[in-house]
């Protein structure tokens, strides 16, 4: 699991470590409810990002996504690839597992890429979705055309792509980590957990691809009646916060919880972000 070494005083991390240990316990005094809670991962991540936090509950299944973890890169080339590929493949997965979930009620958490997925998984099975815990979903197809959020994510994906084009993957990386961290954040990780990142950052370029060319828009998400939750970091770039304003508008009743971190809270303050989605399955749930 990638997990903060040291976080800087504005809540953004400056290093990571390839481990599953936090300040928190690894140990709870009692486990949650009886319903299944999946729990889905942000790019350049995987599963074991979630490790923690799936103590909590009875029955958790933390997935891998496409290109991460466990999974294979998709088959198709990355200007064929959408996020129903992604659904696909989870499907499958469970299918294999034989595990019917998405039969069944569900709690259901994302994290940035991890969350853009959960929104199109929430509004594929609507009735089955118990409660829906979004930290900052970059689910950038939300964004109003010509809006400086998305003109600015724009600009990040063709530098990444640029920097891909020229088999220049160590300034892609470092480029896509800088933007979700601060600047020299990358430079400053072990060189191992540099390799890491490497090996996936061209899942990001189809993961970027599929996000930009989503066609769901917010009344399309109007379906989705289980109870909210939206969290995002106070020093997380616009991109993210232009999400959860635009999502937070659209569900009015959503629980909404602004934290002294950055994009990647559920990692580098997990100590903080945890705590807040238990108590809301907790509170949320039927088993």
């Amino acid at each position: 699991m990638l997990q903060a070494e040291h976080p800087s005083n504005n809540g953004t991390s400056t290093s990571y470590t390839n481990t599953t240990n936090t300040n928190e316990s690894s140990t709870n005094a009692q486990t949650i409810g009886d319903d299944p809670v999946i729990l889905l991962h942000s790019s350049l991540s995987d599963r074991q990002q979630w490790s923690v936090l799936s103590q909590t509950f009875n029955k958790p299944m933390a997935l891998d996504l496409l290109g991460y973890g466990r999974n294979p890169m998709p088959k198709k080339s990355r200007v064929e690839f959408c996020l129903a590929d992604e659904l696909t493949i989870l499907e499958e997965t469970l299918t294999e597992q034989n595990t019917a979930l998405f039969q069944q009620p569900f709690h259901l958490v994302g994290h940035s890429y991890g969350a853009a997925v959960s929104l199109q998984i929430a509004k594929r099975y609507p009735d089955k979705i118990l409660s829906l815990s979004l930290f900052e979903p970059v689910a950038f197809h939300l964004l109003e055309e010509n809006s400086s959020a998305l003109t600015e994510i724009q600009q990040i994906s063709q530098v990444i792509n640029t920097f891909l084009a020229q088999d220049d993957i160590t300034a892609a990386t470092a480029y896509f980590i800088d933007y979700w961290n601060q600047p020299g954040t990358f430079e400053r990780l072990s060189q191992k957990t540099q390799k890491q990142f490497l090996k996936g950052i061209n899942k990001v370029a189809y993961d970027f691809h599929a996000l930009l060319h989503e066609k769901t828009q917010l009344n399309e998400l109007s379906h989705i009646q289980c109870p909210v939750q939206l969290l995002e970091g106070r020093h997380s770039p616009i991109t993210t916060r232009t999400v959860i304003s635009a999502l937070a508008k659209h569900f009015p009743k959503a629980d909404i919880h602004r934290l002294d971190c950055g994009h990647m809270g559920p990692i580098t303050h997990a100590h903080l972000v945890n705590p807040i989605i238990t108590d809301f399955i907790a509170a949320h749930n039927k088993a």
